[in-house]
């Protein structure tokens, strides 16, 4: 039986995520498809759109087996923690054969070549870097400079463009994790098909196009529908498939959908009482940025009004919102693997998949939480311990945005499809 493994985000579910599972099934064979899925926080350093429990109905209804929660301290990391964070949580489970990432390039390219030297580092290009970040260069600039030296000439101008397209950053970052792993997945990219990754504005609905995250989140916040009004913009439908539109109309009619804004007074609480001591204790904060966070801390006004304040020609946007999101969660672990797989939700014919990784897996799957003292190490119990406290505060926020009751982690239940609840009734 081929397993395929994909890491994403679905924040939301759009039809060039269901492109990719449908060409994992057609084109790669796929008997299954597990999906490490990031919780209720996202990689760019702000929480999701919609929760992890109503990401993971859309995948299962894209057609995924398995939801699997990537957490926190992975999810809202650098490209290399969250890349490093999906893979080992996949190679973990024993089962997966194949990785499948999307590209903003075509297969032949550069991206093995430039994972095998990350994950070696020769020396001439670890003081290559050294030397250039010295200058008061980014990181990503000065690593992509640096990699550039390492190769011919001919093939700079190729790498540059690589190491600046998003999707193409984090499939060499797979590939990085694989080989330092060693692990035996086969890391397979598709071309991305659509709008580019940061486009804002969706696709006239005849046009048929793939639209980017970025442009639905825009759409889906844009204006204020009264509740039960159901406002749905036409372009907006038709660039998701018909079971997440469903989910995301019932979302926004309900006003259940945050964004970092949401967080801002939390945020500013933690910024308020925050020493510099404690500040450095977290890994995505260096001490420039844990600095300039407390000497500018009286002119914070929001969330996104402060970490644009923050941002600084050597301090990219990306590396202070996710500085921002760990001091407002409180994450502090570091761990370069994941520890455990923690089951969102599963297909209901696909149990097959969870027994043959109760049987193959090299860390426990958790599919009830009260149990994980029983199965988890300390390290494991502590990442929990984060994920836990930082959906508990997601929840709480969303609870009191909608009017809804608050729901504790360890009581929500998993999320199953096809619902027999919904399923029509055979016919007598």
């Amino acid at each position: 039986m081929k397993t395929i493994g994909i890491i994403a985000e679905y924040n939301p579910f759009h039809k060039g995520h269901a492109y990719q599972i449908a060409y994992a099934r057609k084109a790669l064979g796929a008997d299954r498809i597990v999906v490490a899925m990031s919780g209720d926080y996202v990689q760019r350093g702000a929480p999701a759109l919609l929760s992890k429990q109503q990401r993971t109905r859309m995948a299962l209804l894209g057609g995924a087996d398995l939801v699997l929660e990537i957490p926190p301290v992975f999810s809202t990391a650098s490209a290399e923690g969250f890349a490093m964070g999906g893979v080992s949580l996949l190679e973990g489970l024993g089962v997966v054969d194949v990785l499948c990432y999307g590209s903003e390039y075509e297969e032949e390219s550069l991206e093995p070549e430039i994972a095998q030297l990350l994950a070696r580092e020769p020396a001439p290009y670890r003081e290559n870097l050294r030397a250039l970040l010295k200058t008061g260069m980014t990181f990503p600039a000065a690593r992509s400079r640096a990699v550039a030296a390492s190769f011919p000439d001919i093939q700079r101008k190729k790498i540059h463009r690589l190491l600046s397209a998003p999707n193409s950053i984090l499939g060499i970052e797979y590939r990085k994790a694989l080989l330092r792993l060693q692990s035996p997945i086969k890391p397979v990219s598709i071309r991305r098909r659509g709008q580019a990754y940061l486009t804002e504005e969706l696709p006239a609905a005849e046009e048929g196009n793939f639209a980017s995250s970025s442009a639905i989140r825009k759409a889906l916040l844009a204006g204020t529908p009264q509740r039960d009004s159901d406002d749905f913009p036409e372009n907006l439908a038709a660039a998701v498939p018909e079971d997440t539109g469903r989910i995301l109309r019932k979302a926004r009619r309900e006003g259940a959908l945050l964004t970092q804004e949401d967080f801002s007074l939390l945020l500013f609480d933690r910024l308020l009482f925050v020493t510099e001591e404690e500040l450095l204790s977290f890994p995505g904060i260096p001490e420039a940025l844990a600095r300039r966070m407390l000497r500018l801390r009286s002119r914070y006004q929001s969330f996104s009004q402060f970490s644009d304040l923050l941002k600084t020609r050597d301090i990219t946007h990306g590396a202070v919102r996710r500085g921002l999101i760990q001091l407002l969660l409180e994450l502090k672990s570091v761990q370069e693997t994941v520890p455990y797989a923690r089951v969102l939700g599963f297909r209901r014919d696909s149990t097959d998949l969870l027994h043959r990784i109760k049987k193959q897996a090299s860390i426990p799957l958790l599919t009830k939480l009260p149990n994980a003292r029983k199965v988890l190490d300390e390290k494991g119990l502590a990442i929990l311990g984060e994920s836990t406290r930082a959906s508990n505060l997601y929840q709480a926020v969303l609870s009191s945005k909608t009017g809804q009751p608050f729901v504790h982690e360890y009581e929500k239940p998993l999320i199953q499809e096809p619902d027999p609840v919904k399923a029509p009734r055979p016919s007598s």
